[in-house]
């Protein structure tokens, strides 16, 4: 998760993770503690740098600036080479960690070397020495639990904006786990709340962006719960909201149907309900439900067939042939055939 504090400054820190929003957090925190506004103590290493030439520039008092910031980003390649053989604690060789290892013990006492990893070893004498020191930043993905209680504290640590509960949890649906997308609509929220005392749902649903999106989104759930007059109904409140949606619909129902796909595909490797969710990262909760539901009473053919009647939405659209609006409105009519609701499904007409 993204940081609001700042950070004990050790003279080997690894930061952990593939998120980038909480990677940049962190690498904004060092630098700004460790070089102030200066950025000549900045060096970051090319990928492929031996391991020796790195420890090399560490080890070097800088030019222009006594302070030294050594940064490797990816720095996964450092220990996948040949010579890095060191998978467990008491393995030996001199391979890149037991370099670093090395290093972290006698440290330059002006250099600070930051190692951004996607994946990082736990079970290594590196690790461990770092861990003990305090080395170690977590930057991984965060959780859906964790969007709602951040959202809240991100407001107000870097807004000074309080936040209705209720456009929280609005945020948190249409959004979902993208830190830094949440932060860049915080940033226009809070801009837009300037004179008032807190963020609430009404403000979030003013700004147009979110007006469509969940507009869309209301749409695609319609079309998930096999609503036939409900998706016409939503079709329509987007198109007086936005003729030019309609082009925006259909990209969004490819995504939708593209996740439906590679669901069944995962349900049919016999992977549990939990894991396709976290694979597929789909969110919110009741939409993931939806997403495998629709998986297993659709099957690889219901789907296919969907996307072949969309292609051809998309086609017509491209080729000016007939009304947009009326094309997608028979769409929605013929995937009603494709996809009956669950009680139509009940009495034989599953597909796949």
């Amino acid at each position: 998760m993204a940081i609001s504090h700042e950070i004990n400054i050790r003279p080997v820190m690894v930061i952990d993770g593939p998120d980038i929003f909480t990677r940049r957090q962190y690498m904004d925190s060092i630098s700004r503690q460790v070089l102030g506004e200066s950025r000549f103590g900045l060096v970051r290493m090319e990928p492929g740098t031996a391991p020796a030439s790195l420890l090399d520039e560490c080890r070097t008092t800088g030019m222009f600036d006594p302070k030294k910031l050594v940064v490797v980003e990816p720095a996964d390649w450092l220990f996948k080479t040949g010579g890095d053989r060191e998978d467990e604690e008491g393995s030996g060789g001199g391979n890149a960690r037991d370099l670093i290892l090395a290093y972290a013990q006698k440290p330059h006492a002006q250099s600070v070397l930051v190692l951004v990893c996607d994946s990082w070893l736990k079970t290594t004498r590196l690790h461990k020495f770092l861990e003990s020191d305090g080395a170690i930043l977590s930057a991984a993905e965060p959780k859906a639990g964790d969007i709602p209680p951040w959202i809240t504290r991100r407001a107000w640590e870097y807004y000074q904006k309080k936040i209705d509960g209720a456009a929280v949890g609005r945020l948190s649906e249409l959004v979902g786990p993208d830190l830094a997308r949440l932060d860049s609509e915080l940033a226009k929220l809070a801009l837009y709340a300037a004179n008032q005392p807190s963020i609430s749902a009404e403000m979030v649903d003013e700004m147009v962006g979110f007006q469509h999106e969940q507009k869309v989104w209301d749409f695609i759930d319609a079309l998930a719960d096999g609503d036939t007059a409900g998706a016409l109904l939503r079709h329509a409140e987007l198109m007086q909201l936005d003729a030019r949606a309609a082009y925006t619909i259909v990209g969004a129902i490819y995504h939708w149907l593209g996740r439906v796909a590679a669901a069944r595909e995962l349900l049919d490797r016999r992977m549990p309900d939990a894991q396709i969710i976290r694979e597929l990262k789909l969110f919110p909760p009741a939409r993931a439900t939806k997403t495998l539901t629709l998986a297993r009473r659709w099957g690889l053919a219901g789907v296919h067939r969907a996307m072949g009647e969309l292609l051809a939405v998309d086609l017509t659209a491209k080729t000016s042939v007939g009304d947009p609006i009326r094309n997608m409105e028979t769409f929605v009519i013929k995937l009603s055939a494709i996809a009956p609701p669950p009680a139509a499904s009940a009495m034989g007409r599953r597909i796949g």
